[in-house]
């Protein structure tokens, strides 16, 4: 049995909102599967548009990643960077796609404070540490080239300074990101699904979308509680595609690779232990092939800290253990304080690091934020919903990217856990 608790720290002393327990009605406009940031934020635009909108998740509220991910927020910036995505398409639609990161983040923040969401959002910035000054020139240079995006800024920390941004002697330098930031993403679920009630939205949690048949006059959806006619159907079950949609949406579900992502929470700890690690309150991250990424909990009592899972299990134990060895290496003195709370889900990734969204088959879909859908997922529901709705402005720089798969991937990622390993290898002999 796990020594540690297998739910999510969020799900603490945060009001759930109650959803629809009546039976389902004959017809909507649009049915969303999925109810995430992208399901929620699409229905909320929706009906806002006119639109009756019933949503289906197959878990609780908020138990995907919307719910459990580590609560930063940021641009979102592509793992290839500008000149990897210059090879790929282009220094002009580089830009673009760079820059919709940037687009977003600005909305994601005027889409919270319109809409008077408290949901403990703070842009505080992000430190991203770096091991070894190699690195460090090689995270200068590719933040230096980011200069061309509209807003962008980032700032260098010696190794010298590094004391005054985080309380760890890992590091020999690092980059401050000034538009990242951190929020209590279950309370951004809970937030959207209230809202989303309020306008007449209908919310079934816990209910299997089992099967999607055309008709002529829009879609038949067989759920676990009965059938459902809409017009338009959008898809927007991410990592979950596969799992919950009984292999039905093969379009989807190969080019998505489902990737467990962890979290562990600290007992709580003293403030001046919390002020000393995280000085400034940022988000952190390292240059970890393994993507590393911690904070202070939002009531700065806890450390909070992620990292890919062991497996594509969900393991509280295996995890929570591997995890605190990482973060040790980061904060020693944490290596006899108690592990509270250890959990995981499961995040999209795409063959191209990016997200999608458009239509196929008829289907509407939102998809693939790659391990950074806070923002990116707010924002392209927005654009999805414009579509949707008809409306003019619906352009994002994702529009037009050929959606990939590869030869023989069947929707379950088996190769990656050689991958993570190999990973963890180079990380090593790297000295991270």
């Amino acid at each position: 049995m796990s020594e540690y608790q297998d739910s999510a720290f969020w799900f603490e002393s945060v009001e759930k909102t109650e959803t629809a327990n009546n039976p389902l009605p004959a017809s909507v406009d649009v049915v969303i599967i999925g109810a995430g940031f992208t399901g929620l934020a699409t229905a909320l635009h929706l009906l806002r548009g006119g639109k009756s909108v019933a949503l289906f998740d197959a878990m609780k509220l908020g138990h995907g990643a919307s719910g459990k991910n580590g609560g930063m927020v940021g641009p979102s910036l592509h793992k290839l960077g500008l000149d990897g995505l210059t090879q790929a398409y282009g220094r002009d639609k580089a830009l673009a796609i760079l820059q919709e990161g940037m687009t977003a983040i600005e909305y994601f923040q005027d889409f919270i404070a319109e809409e008077n969401i408290d949901c403990d959002l703070k842009m505080t910035g992000r430190l991203r540490g770096v091991t070894n000054i190699k690195a460090l020139k090689s995270v200068i240079k590719d933040s230096e080239s980011l200069m061309a995006l509209k807003g962008f800024k980032f700032d260098v920390v010696s190794k010298a300074d590094i004391h005054s941004e985080i309380g760890s002697d890992l590091y020999q330098g690092g980059v401050i990101y000034h538009q990242d930031g951190g929020l209590h993403p279950y309370k951004l679920v809970m937030a959207l699904a209230r809202k989303v009630a309020d306008l007449g939205g209908h919310i079934y949690q816990e209910t299997h979308a089992q099967n999607i048949t055309k008709t002529p006059s829009g879609f038949q959806i067989e759920t676990s509680i009965g059938t459902i006619k809409s017009g338009e159907v959008v898809i927007a079950s991410n990592g979950y595609t596969k799992k919950y949609l009984n292999n039905k949406l093969p379009y989807f579900y190969k080019r998505l690779l489902p990737i467990t992502s962890a979290m562990i929470a600290t007992e709580e700890l003293p403030a001046e232990t919390i002020n000393r690690f995280f000085p400034k309150r940022r988000m952190h991250g390292g240059n970890h092939r393994l993507v590393q990424y911690y904070r202070a909990s939002p009531d700065g009592k806890r450390v909070l800290f992620g990292a890919r899972g062991t497996d594509q299990w969900d393991r509280a134990l295996q995890n929570g253990t591997n995890l605190k060895s990482h973060l040790c290496k980061i904060f020693p003195e944490l290596n006899d304080v108690k592990i509270d709370h250890s959990w995981s889900g499961k995040v999209a990734y795409t063959f191209d690091h990016t997200p999608h969204l458009g239509i196929q088959d008829g289907l509407y879909f939102a998809i693939g934020y790659c391990g950074s859908g806070v923002t990116r997922s707010i924002y392209l529901a927005r654009q999805l919903s414009r579509r949707i709705l008809g409306e003019g402005d619906h352009q994002t720089a994702f529009d037009d990217l050929p959606f990939k798969s590869k030869p023989f991937y069947s929707g379950s990622p088996w190769f990656m856990p050689a991958v993570l390993k190999w990973h963890s290898f180079l990380d090593h002999i790297d000295g991270n």
